[in-house]
């Protein structure tokens, strides 16, 4: 099945590459050009054959393919002019740099309609985890309802909405939302900004089929092995709880499990090992949560006391709130006051407030963390047991200053087990004044040991399903439709990603290569029939979309030039055509270079 997998994903890539190299060498043909090679791949000819005056080959270098024909280069002129590509109109030679764009946009039109005639499977529109202050938390959508409509238009997929969202940037979008009893409503979300992507979004999570619940793999001679325990074995139950939750297991006792086997159902119990192998050694803070991540509308002491988004919150009602809890606002009277820190300028917030409203403004805002140097131990940690209080700040570790969150956790992790003196900044915690927010206060030493906590491992790996839904157009009109909203949203994405790349808010390691895009080929063949050739079609458009970049080497590079001489009466210099062919593929060689490391960083 594997070596199928691979064979079939080798050959859909192939496939790609002949019919966009294909587009080529028909417009050449059509235009009467002399085509001299064929050839799949880069690089050193490795074999191939000759007819009608073309090298048919297959090279090196798979790293896509490339058609030469006789003057390509406008200094060529070893061949007639009637054979020469340089000599033809610029509609023709539009024709042809434009011929391998065109022959993976048609594939994509064709197999499209074939596979949603037959039927694709996509991640379900549907909520799983809400993450606490997301758009999604903020807008009131619950787990497992389903995303209908982004901005009137119709959701097919997970991904699908994804696109859509962040396509409207930071405005407001409407959404149609379907509950789990099938009643529908329309909500307001305004997207948050993902670091991690680089593009805004709800901060949803995909759902899974929590009663679909597979053991993918139990090892052999492990605890779960030891009680009857098989790979492949559906989990009906674990400890009584149905569906099953991915964080089911809590402790080192015995654990009851409920499998379904060749339509028998047994109860198995299992003892887990211990382990403390590979499990970090960890000292048991967090970052102090006092920034507010989220807003849910209907609390108007939100609204009267002027309470944004990223208000990092220094005190409440008078006291430095260093736990990120808000719990003293419920048992406070009078007016409710607020020290806050707003673009870097200390504000205080004030307004009336009835003991209804205060309790409303509890489940209304969502405070986050805001990866700072100001610590919140947890209660049974080694930092708590050591003596540090919620606030302090780190200063240095074993006498090493410590920059940010990522160095404190880097320095943690390298120290493994061994005792750390942490050089702290104490402030005052009955004082509300100026600079809550600095690093400021008595200075404390203090040792920390960090702890290793043994897990529980039952010897097996839990495989949870996403939640999928086929999309069958139920006529071909249908789904020539379905494959050309498919087309425009993969342009969209595409579109979207580039822009975010360009601005920097999309980081470059994101950028995947041929490594990528072969493993990511391979799963599809896994997935069967209809998903590979929906993925091939993806891929066919993203190939098009990159091809049209105006990126000298690229056919959207030659295409500029032509528009470029359409409008000056004349072709550009062969200089500046020369020089704008060597920095395009100085430019593409390393681009290719860095997805190439981006995708075996990946593998490591």
């Amino acid at each position: 099945m594997a070596i199928g997998s691979i064979l079939l994903a080798i050959l859909g890539i192939g496939l790609l590459i002949f019919l966009h190299e294909g587009g080529h060498f028909i417009a050449a043909r059509l235009a009467g050009v002399r085509v001299e090679v064929f050839s799949l791949g880069f690089g050193p000819r490795l074999g191939g054959f000759k007819w009608r005056g073309t090298d048919f080959r297959l090279s090196a270098v798979p790293f896509g393919g490339y058609v030469m024909v006789a003057g390509q280069d406008p200094s060529d002129r070893r061949y007639p002019a009637s054979m020469s590509l340089w000599s033809k109109s610029v509609g023709q030679r539009a024709l042809f740099w434009s011929g391998g764009v065109i022959m993976n946009v048609l594939f994509a039109l064709i197999v499209f309609p074939l596979v949603f005639n037959a039927g694709v499977k996509f991640p379900a529109p549907v909520a799983g985890a809400v993450p606490f202050g997301s758009a999604s938390w903020e807008a009131g959508i619950e787990s497992g309802e389903r995303i209908v409509e982004v901005a009137g238009k119709p959701i097919y997929s997970f991904q699908n909405q994804m696109i859509e969202v962040a396509l409207r940037g930071n405005r407001p979008v409407e959404l149609l939302i379907e509950s789990t009893d099938g009643t529908r409503r329309v909500v307001t979300a305004r997207p948050h900004f993902d670091k991690e992507s680089g593009l805004y979004g709800l901060g949803l999570r995909p759902a899974f089929n929590k009663d679909s619940v597979v053991l993918k793999l139990v090892e052999p001679g492990g605890p779960a092995a030891l009680a009857g325990l098989q790979s492949g074995d559906q989990v009906l139950a674990i400890n009584g709880q149905s569906p099953i939750e991915p964080d089911v297991i809590d402790g080192l006792g015995a654990i009851t499990v409920k499998v379904a086997r060749d339509g028998n159902e047994l109860d198995v119990t299992v003892v887990p090992n211990s382990r403390v192998k590979d499990v970090p050694a960890l000292i048991g803070v967090m970052p102090i949560a006092n920034v507010v991540h989220g807003i849910r509308p209907g609390s108007a002491l939100v609204e009267r006391l002027g309470l944004q988004r990223q208000d990092q919150v220094l005190a409440v009602e008078g006291v430095p709130l260093l736990d990120g809890k808000l719990d003293r606002i419920a048992t406070a009277t009078g007016e409710s006051r607020w020290l806050i820190l707003r673009d870097g300028v200390e504000l205080k917030l004030a307004a009336a407030a009835s003991a209804d409203e205060r309790a409303k403004l509890i489940e209304c805002v969502a405070l986050g963390n805001q990866v700072s140097l100001q610590l919140e131990p947890t209660a049974a940690g080694a930092a708590n047991l050591a003596g540090v209080r919620p606030g302090d700040w780190v200063k240095t570790i074993n006498d090493t200053s410590i920059k940010d969150w990522e160095h404190l956790r880097k320095v943690v992790k390298a120290n493994g087990d061994k005792p750390l003196r942490f050089g702290l900044l104490r402030p005052d915690p009955l004082a509300v004044t100026a600079g809550l927010h600095k690093p400021t206060g008595k200075r404390v030493t203090l040792t920390l040991t960090p702890v290793v906590t043994p897990v529980a491992d039952p010897g097996w790996t839990l495989e949870f399903s996403t939640k999928m839904v086929e999309i069958r157009a139920e006529s071909f009109g249908e789904a020539v439709k379905l494959g050309t909203v498919c087309s425009i949203d993969l342009v969209k994405q595409m579109y979207v990603t580039l822009k975010r790349l360009i601005t920097g808010e999309v980081g470059a390691k994101n950028l995947g290569g041929i490594i990528r895009i072969s493993q990511v080929s391979y799963q599809a063949a896994q997935r069967g029939p209809s998903w590979f050739w929906y993925f091939l079609a993806l891929l066919s458009v993203n190939l098009a979309f990159v091809n049209l970049l105006p990126i000298p080497v690229l056919d959207g590079g030659h295409l500029m030039f032509l528009v470029i001489e359409k409008v000056k009466g004349s072709p550009v210099s062969t200089k500046v055509f020369g020089y704008s062919q060597v920095v395009g593929l100085v430019f593409v060689l390393l681009l290719v270079l860095f997805v190439t490391y981006n995708d075996i960083l990946r593998l490591l």
